[in-house]
């Protein structure tokens, strides 16, 4: 297959320079120049739980040529669609398009390519941006992997067979149940990289401070809420399954078994990762809030609930974003929810 990643950030170069070294016929498409330049002169250096550089080929997006049989999309939600936009006139018709950002993205996807062509998934590795040509994974290297599929969760021959070109790579799991998925990576995002981003710091310092951890928990709390309200049965990926079952709570003991028997266990092994929003808000890029935690208050407002903690989180996040917060001191953004706790519990 003739194949183009489109956005290579730390995780689309992670994935794409272990697809080139297999051997696979992939192209990495960044707007970034430096960043291409480097990846063609001296090929993707990977660092952290990765050691070693790979060659491969990197060009613009005013310089891709040809067409593609698969499209890996990995631009931020902010830029999606005109991103796929432009590359409308390097598909054929049976070109399949891979979404593998944050949030919920199909649908603007479909609106674009069609329904047909689109494909989702998610990664279960976190990665960082170190400087142009370089990315360092952040977890064990045995944690590699994605899940993908079609939204009507129909397995074909093509998804088949994307299955097989990522395999060549890192294992990749076919879902018959996307949406499933979504929300649970949604989830993930929404809690584990919002509220680190509110504060600027790593998993770790969140994990040690016990009432980090409880907004931890009230924030998981409020995503399995709307889950529950859509309808939607998420599906479990590295033992983050957000039913409201696993995530509700209603005094302080059911608090601590949830914190201490659910989360920290889960997100102990990532301990080390940066996310994805305070990555960009670090380099002064506009972040996906309003895709991941906007996501759960815009449904949130459908279905009429009230939903605190992640009104609270996305606030803090588009704040900093804009200044109005300093980052240097966001450790003291904790604060903020404190009066929610009194409120809640």
């Amino acid at each position: 297959m003739h194949v183009a990643l489109v956005g290579a950030g730390a995780i689309g170069t992670i994935l794409g320079a272990l697809l080139a070294k297999a051997g696979n016929d992939i192209t990495l498409v960044d707007a970034y120049s430096d960043h291409v330049d480097a990846i063609n002169k001296n090929g993707v250096r990977l660092i952290g739980y990765l050691d070693e550089t790979i060659p491969v080929k990197a060009v613009l997006p005013q310089d891709m040529s040809g067409q593609y049989d698969l499209i890996i999309h990995l631009t931020k939600q902010t830029v999606l669609k005109r991103s796929l936009e432009q590359c409308l006139e390097y598909m054929h018709d049976e070109t399949v398009v891979l979404c593998l950002q944050n949030g919920i993205p199909e649908e603007l996807a479909a609106s674009v390519v069609g329904a047909d062509r689109v494909m989702g998934g998610t990664v279960s590795f976190p990665a960082t941006f170190v400087e142009p040509g370089c990315s360092e994974l952040t977890c064990p290297a045995e944690l590699l992997g994605i899940n993908f599929g079609r939204l009507d969760g129909e397995i074909t021959p093509k998804v088949t067979e994307i299955q097989k070109l990522i395999e060549t790579a890192m294992p990749a799991h076919v879902t018959t149940n996307l949406i499933g998925k979504r929300y649970q990576k949604l989830t993930d995002n929404s809690v584990f990289s919002a509220l680190p981003t509110a504060l600027n710091c790593a998993i770790e310092p969140v994990l040690n401070d016990r009432f980090a951890m409880e907004v931890i928990a009230h924030l998981g709390r409020e995503a399995g809420m709307v889950i529950k309200a859509l309808g939607v049965t998420p599906e479990e990926a590295f033992g983050l399954n957000p039913t409201f079952e696993n995530v509700n709570f209603d005094n302080e003991e059911q608090l601590t078994h949830v914190i201490e028997e659910f989360w920290t266990p889960i997100y102990s092994p990532y301990k080390s990762q940066i996310g994805s929003m305070l990555q960009d808000i670090r380099n002064e890029k506009l972040c996906e809030v309003d895709f991941i935690n906007g996501k759960f208050i815009e449904k949130g407002e459908e279905l009429g609930m009230d939903l605190p903690y992640m009104n609270k989180v996305a606030d803090i996040i588009r704040k900093l974003q804009i200044k109005e917060l300093p980052l240097e001191s966001a450790w003291d953004n904790l604060a903020l929810f404190k009066e929610l706790k009194r409120i809640t519990l």
